[in-house]
């Protein structure tokens, strides 16, 4: 069988069930990485580093034999054209569950007539071992997590490839792109490794090697200290480290060092990401519009008819008055990360101190943030919104929320500090 694997949001050699199947079915075989709208809408310092995650994955993949093409077009553009010039008739991939990417996957079944071989590798749990289908997910995340956990089954990591098909001969019709130039533009120093190798030393290091998931879920809130949260969220959401790997090497942790209310916290913000990526599945395109909106009180301002526009260019530049949530604006500007704590007190404000629609907020994180997923990022904003699954109508108080997180003010004098008078 000669087939082209198309790369998508599974960057990684380790726990990757389509790829491991492309291995040991194909007889032949090239590989395809296309940009995506999403991709197209990132700024530098986000494109950088899923370039980067890209480049180190390209050399694990010629390190086992394969090619691995880029193109800056999307997919239905080349990849037809790349298989019919090839002489396949299988597309392998992994399956995504957000409306943008399932039509690319419906555009590709068309173009290949059906033979595609899709894998849904993205979530912890696989579909089909839900105690529900996807489309009778639970609507309150409480209800999800324990129907799953009172059931809970989690598939053992796929084998890892020994070796990956080769093209043979063969040459692609379409000329492909060298992303080395937008790579290697100077920039802000990167907080975070991209790439395989340096997800799956994260993990490591963040379990046995400094032993800080003992205190996750009293530190993960944590505003200065790097390691007071995982860090790893920027490698699942390029697909550079497997949740089964996250969550096999947790176990194996648990065994040899007793479990806690912080072991079993990481654990549960894997099945919140999957809670979403199941919600999305079964709302479509409607999860990242306007949801199932309750009535209430409150609703966005006509951006028309007052300042919205204005306050959400505040927003976005940090210059909105309140140093807690400009500070953490100016740390994502700057480097492309905002620790969880910050991203629910920016998004109450602007959803509800200054009554922007939120979805605004939602496209600027997805530009900005180099951890951006899709599922994670349009339910956690409608949900802080109050108009996704939860519907309780909370605001933050960003003071107190400073006072808690913040007390002394280093945050806050690094990323904001004040004028002198």
């Amino acid at each position: 069988m000669k087939a082209v694997y198309w790369v998508r949001d599974d960057l990684r050699i380790h726990d990757n069930r389509s790829l491991s199947e492309f291995a040991a079915t194909a007889t032949s075989g090239v590989m395809a990485w296309c940009t995506t709208p999403s991709f197209s809408r990132a700024n530098p310092i986000r494109r950088k580093f899923i370039l980067r995650s890209l480049a180190e994955f390209r050399k694990s993949v010629e390190n086992l034999g394969g090619t691995l093409l880029v193109f800056d077009r999307p997919s239905p553009s080349v990849l037809p054209e790349v298989a019919e010039s090839f002489g396949a008739d299988t597309l392998f991939f992994t399956s995504l569950p957000i409306h943008e990417e399932n039509s690319e996957e419906r555009a590709m079944g068309e173009l290949f007539k059906g033979k595609v071989r899709a894998d849904p590798g993205s979530p912890l749990l696989h579909p089909a071992d839900l105690p529900f289908a996807p489309a009778n997910s639970p609507e309150v995340f409480t209800q999800f997590r324990k129907a799953v956990e009172y059931r809970l089954i989690v598939r053992p990591e796929a084998e890892t490839p020994k070796v990956l098909p080769k093209p043979g001969s063969w040459s692609s019709p379409v000329p492909g792109w060298d992303p080395n130039g937008e790579i290697s533009v100077s920039g802000p120093s990167e907080r975070i490794t991209p790439g395989e190798r340096a997800g799956i030393l994260r993990l490591d290091y963040y379990l046995e090697g400094s032993n800080r998931i003992r205190s996750y879920k009293e530190t993960r809130n944590g505003l200065v200290d790097w390691d007071d949260s995982s860090k790893l969220s920027p490698y699942l959401s390029v697909g550079a480290l497997s949740p089964r790997r996250i969550y096999f090497e947790l176990k194996k942790y648990e065994k040899n060092n007793g479990a806690n209310d912080s072991t079993y916290w990481l654990f549960f913000e894997l099945i919140w990401r999957d809670y979403f990526k199941f919600i999305s599945e079964k709302w479509g395109a409607k999860f990242f519009q306007k949801m199932k909106t309750p009535a209430k009180t409150w609703l966005p301002r006509d951006p028309a008819a007052d300042r919205s526009l204005h306050d959400f260019e505040c927003w976005c530049r940090g210059d909105t008055g309140d140093r807690f949530v400009d500070a953490n604006m100016r740390e994502l500007n700057a480097t492309g990360w905002m620790s969880n704590r910050g991203r629910q007190n920016v998004a109450s404000f602007l959803a509800k101190t200054l009554r922007v629609d939120w979805r605004l907020g939602a496209d600027y994180f997805e530009k900005n943030l180099i951890d951006y997923d899709a599922t994670s990022n349009w339910g956690n904003w409608a949900y802080l919104a109050g108009v996704g699954q939860d519907g309780r109508d909370r605001v933050f108080n960003t003071e107190r929320q400073a006072a808690l997180y913040d007390s002394a003010g280093i945050y806050r004098d690094k990323w904001c500090p004040l004028l002198p008078t």
